[in-house]
Protein backbone atom coordinates (compact mmCIF):
# COMPACT_ATOMS: atom_id res chain seq x y z
CA UNK A 1 0.00 0.00 0.00
CA UNK A 2 1.42 3.42 -1.06
CA UNK A 3 0.92 6.87 1.79
CA UNK A 4 0.29 9.55 -0.41
CA UNK A 5 0.82 12.77 1.22
CA UNK A 6 1.02 16.22 0.57
CA UNK A 7 3.91 18.93 0.30
CA UNK A 8 4.42 22.74 -1.07
CA UNK A 9 7.34 23.59 -3.41
CA UNK A 10 9.04 26.43 -2.56
CA UNK A 11 9.59 28.06 -5.78
CA UNK A 12 6.13 28.36 -7.09
CA UNK A 13 3.94 27.58 -4.11
CA UNK A 14 1.85 24.98 -5.56
CA UNK A 15 1.01 21.51 -3.70
CA UNK A 16 2.02 17.97 -4.90
CA UNK A 17 1.61 15.34 -3.34
CA UNK A 18 4.74 12.27 -2.77
CA UNK A 19 5.12 8.99 -1.20
CA UNK A 20 8.11 8.80 0.98
CA UNK A 21 9.93 5.33 0.64
CA UNK A 22 12.45 3.22 2.93
CA UNK A 23 15.20 2.12 0.73
CA UNK A 24 16.17 -1.05 3.23
CA UNK A 25 12.69 -1.95 3.20
CA UNK A 26 13.12 -2.19 -0.28
CA UNK A 27 16.11 -3.75 -0.98
CA UNK A 28 16.90 -1.14 -3.43
CA UNK A 29 19.05 1.97 -3.58
CA UNK A 30 18.10 4.79 -6.05
CA UNK A 31 18.35 8.28 -7.86
CA UNK A 32 16.93 10.75 -9.06
CA UNK A 33 16.90 12.06 -12.70
CA UNK A 34 18.60 15.08 -13.65
CA UNK A 35 15.86 16.96 -15.47
CA UNK A 36 12.61 15.56 -14.21
CA UNK A 37 13.37 14.50 -11.06
CA UNK A 38 11.94 11.46 -11.41
CA UNK A 39 12.46 8.25 -9.06
CA UNK A 40 14.76 5.15 -10.05
CA UNK A 41 14.99 2.41 -7.63
CA UNK A 42 17.67 -0.01 -8.62
CA UNK A 43 16.82 -3.62 -6.50
CA UNK A 44 20.21 -5.12 -5.14
CA UNK A 45 17.96 -9.31 -6.19
CA UNK A 46 18.07 -7.98 -9.80
CA UNK A 47 20.59 -10.43 -11.35
CA UNK A 48 21.91 -7.24 -13.82
CA UNK A 49 23.03 -5.66 -10.60
CA UNK A 50 24.84 -8.78 -8.98
CA UNK A 51 27.70 -7.72 -11.33
CA UNK A 52 27.81 -3.79 -10.49
CA UNK A 53 30.69 -2.19 -8.77
CA UNK A 54 30.23 -2.53 -4.92
CA UNK A 55 28.58 0.24 -2.60
CA UNK A 56 29.86 1.90 -0.29
CA UNK A 57 26.63 2.74 1.28
CA UNK A 58 23.86 0.41 0.74
CA UNK A 59 20.00 1.12 0.74
CA UNK A 60 20.58 5.06 0.04
CA UNK A 61 21.22 6.48 -3.25
CA UNK A 62 23.24 5.33 -5.89
CA UNK A 63 27.41 5.91 -6.24
CA UNK A 64 28.78 7.30 -9.73
CA UNK A 65 30.03 4.30 -10.68
CA UNK A 66 26.32 3.25 -11.28
CA UNK A 67 25.49 5.65 -13.60
CA UNK A 68 26.49 4.39 -17.28
CA UNK A 69 24.72 1.26 -16.20
CA UNK A 70 21.46 2.36 -16.11
CA UNK A 71 19.47 3.83 -19.14
CA UNK A 72 18.35 7.15 -19.43
CA UNK A 73 14.86 8.29 -18.24
CA UNK A 74 12.12 8.43 -20.60
CA UNK A 75 12.42 12.71 -20.98
CA UNK A 76 15.96 11.90 -22.00
CA UNK A 77 17.62 13.06 -19.04
CA UNK A 78 19.76 10.58 -17.15
CA UNK A 79 19.70 9.15 -13.05
CA UNK A 80 22.30 10.42 -11.41
CA UNK A 81 24.34 10.75 -7.83
CA UNK A 82 23.59 14.11 -6.53
CA UNK A 83 19.74 14.98 -8.07
CA UNK A 84 17.04 15.37 -6.51
CA UNK A 85 13.37 15.03 -6.76
CA UNK A 86 11.78 17.96 -8.49
CA UNK A 87 8.48 19.99 -8.70
CA UNK A 88 5.67 18.58 -11.12
CA UNK A 89 5.03 21.91 -11.70
CA UNK A 90 7.92 24.34 -12.35
CA UNK A 91 10.62 21.96 -12.47
CA UNK A 92 12.62 23.24 -9.76
CA UNK A 93 14.84 20.87 -7.77
CA UNK A 94 12.83 20.48 -4.58
CA UNK A 95 14.88 21.58 -0.82
CA UNK A 96 14.90 18.44 1.72
CA UNK A 97 15.14 21.04 4.20
CA UNK A 98 12.04 22.87 3.22
CA UNK A 99 10.91 19.19 2.94
CA UNK A 100 11.28 18.48 5.94
CA UNK A 101 8.27 20.46 7.52
CA UNK A 102 5.66 19.05 5.47
CA UNK A 103 7.32 15.36 5.96
CA UNK A 104 7.82 15.43 9.68
CA UNK A 105 4.44 17.04 10.59
CA UNK A 106 2.73 13.94 8.28
CA UNK A 107 4.95 10.95 9.73
CA UNK A 108 3.40 9.08 12.67
CA UNK A 109 6.31 8.66 14.14
CA UNK A 110 7.62 11.88 14.37
CA UNK A 111 5.68 12.36 17.80
CA UNK A 112 8.12 9.52 19.05
CA UNK A 113 11.11 11.41 18.23
CA UNK A 114 11.45 10.00 14.20
CA UNK A 115 13.00 13.25 11.83
CA UNK A 116 13.43 13.32 8.65
CA UNK A 117 17.60 13.02 7.02
CA UNK A 118 17.00 16.60 5.39
CA UNK A 119 18.81 14.91 2.11
CA UNK A 120 18.47 13.26 -0.66
CA UNK A 121 20.98 10.58 -0.20
CA UNK A 122 20.30 8.75 2.83
CA UNK A 123 17.87 5.45 3.30
CA UNK A 124 14.52 7.55 2.45
CA UNK A 125 13.82 8.62 -1.41
CA UNK A 126 10.78 10.67 -2.09
CA UNK A 127 8.54 9.55 -5.37
CA UNK A 128 6.57 12.36 -6.70
CA UNK A 129 2.90 11.93 -7.65
CA UNK A 130 2.29 12.09 -11.35
CA UNK A 131 -0.32 15.57 -11.90
CA UNK A 132 -1.13 14.08 -15.44
CA UNK A 133 -1.93 10.49 -13.77
CA UNK A 134 -2.86 11.19 -9.86
CA UNK A 135 -2.52 8.31 -8.06
CA UNK A 136 0.91 6.83 -10.19
CA UNK A 137 4.44 7.67 -8.89
CA UNK A 138 6.77 9.03 -11.10
CA UNK A 139 9.00 6.26 -10.40
CA UNK A 140 11.22 3.58 -12.74
CA UNK A 141 11.95 0.22 -11.21
CA UNK A 142 15.35 -1.56 -11.92
CA UNK A 143 16.14 1.08 -15.12
CA UNK A 144 19.69 -1.27 -15.29
CA UNK A 145 20.90 -2.07 -18.70
CA UNK A 146 20.67 -5.53 -19.51
CA UNK A 147 24.17 -7.08 -20.61
CA UNK A 148 24.01 -8.53 -23.81
CA UNK A 149 23.82 -12.21 -23.69
CA UNK A 150 26.69 -13.88 -25.90
CA UNK A 151 24.76 -16.21 -28.40
CA UNK A 152 26.92 -19.52 -29.18
CA UNK A 153 26.75 -21.23 -32.06
CA UNK A 154 25.54 -25.37 -32.11
CA UNK A 155 27.90 -27.54 -31.86
CA UNK A 156 25.43 -30.16 -33.78
CA UNK A 157 25.94 -29.03 -36.71
CA UNK A 158 29.66 -29.77 -36.68
CA UNK A 159 29.60 -33.08 -35.15
CA UNK A 160 26.32 -34.19 -37.89
CA UNK A 161 26.44 -32.79 -41.03
CA UNK A 162 23.71 -34.38 -42.65
CA UNK A 163 24.31 -32.11 -46.23
CA UNK A 164 26.65 -34.92 -48.01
Amino acid sequence: MVIVKKGDCEHCGRFYRYSLWHSGFGDNSYAYCDDCGMLASINYENPAVVGFPPLTTQYAEIEESWEPLLRPCSCGGRFRKGASPRCPFCNEPLSAKHAAGHIQAQAQGAGKGWRWQQNWSGVYCMAIDNPQNPGTPLQIVDPVIAPELVKTKRRWSLLFNFGR
